[in-house]
């Protein structure tokens, strides 16, 4: 493998892209876990980033390179991507690729069940330009394996409603160009807009639930009972109703506010409450 392979070139737009999608993620004393690291190509970068890492890898000698790769730095576990060997809330951010597993939702879930903070999925894109020129070209061209679709990336994490998300993508150029001397680098730089890109992340920042509006009232459904205050006097009058105390419980308010309006009246033409000369030098008492 040369220095101008296709899978060299990958390699050096993949991580700059995590570094662009990483960047907004806390990185001093906050722990991370990498789902399904392979090698460990990552792992010596997010250590060097500044995180706590943890990685995961099933297959025993993806595991052995991974343990290589990284030496004491971080811990290997073996674990599944769809079951993992962790508490609720374990780690401050979660990395999963992708892999092989039919049932991608399984692991998605599992993986945000980890994750306190946030939540980032990388995979290769085969709605992206390059995938549509290798299909076209015959399969004759490079591709890494394996790819998804990256509207079912993003709608399984939208559906999960866990946090707003954010789409990148880089290598929008055809495989077939990866590594030649005539790419440019702005066919493959960092797209957030259109999902154009070969490989792809999509970031999902975690809301705290004492944050979130409740949905009913978000929407103005139907049925929802508005705020009211602690004490309704209305709703006081038919509970004592219902005891056959209404009759007198209202004559008492009754007699209470024009109590306070004849005080108010008083105060008003300069009269106290012992009968007292006012204060006001234009009053005049009348016999």
């Amino acid at each position: 493998m040369n220095e101008t392979s296709p899978e060299i070139f990958a390699q050096a737009y993949r991580i700059g892209l995590l570094q662009t999608c990483l960047a907004a993620w806390q990185r001093r004393g906050k722990t991370l876990l990498e789902i399904n690291c392979g090698e460990g190509r990552f792992l010596p970068l997010l250590w060097e980033y500044g995180f706590d890492v943890t990685g995961t890898e099933l297959n025993p000698e993806l595991r052995a390179a991974a343990l290589a790769a990284i030496g004491t730095r971080a811990e290997i576990e073996a674990a599944s991507d769809d079951h993992l060997p962790f508490e609720n809330d374990s780690f401050d951010w979660v990395i999963l690729h992708a892999s092989l597993t039919d049932d991608f939702e399984s692991a998605a879930r599992e993986a945000l069940r980890v994750a306190a903070g946030g939540l980032a999925v990388t995979f290769w894109n085969t709605t992206s330009l390059a995938y549509a020129a290798y299909r076209l070209g015959g399969r004759r061209t490079y591709w890494p394996t394996p790819a998804y679709r990256w509207w079912k990336i993003w709608s399984t994490l939208k559906n999960f409603r866990a946090g707003p998300l954010t789409t990148f993508t880089t290598l929008v150029g055809s495989s077939g160009i990866w590594g030649s001397r005539y790419q440019t680098t702005l066919c493959h730089a960092c797209l957030r807009i259109l999902p154009l890109g070969a490989w792809g992340i999509v970031r999902l920042d975690i809301t705290p639930p004492g944050f979130v509006t409740p949905l009913p009232i978000y929407s103005g459904r139907a049925g929802v009972r508005p705020p009211e205050p602690a004490v309704d006097f209305n709703t006081l009058w038919t509970n004592k109703a219902s005891t056959g105390q209404s009759m007198r419980y209202r004559s008492s308010l009754i007699y209470r506010n024009l109590w306070k309006k004849f005080n108010k009246l008083l105060l008003f033409q300069g009269v106290s409450h012992a009968g007292q000369q006012s204060i006001n030098p234009h009053f005049r008492a009348y016999p």
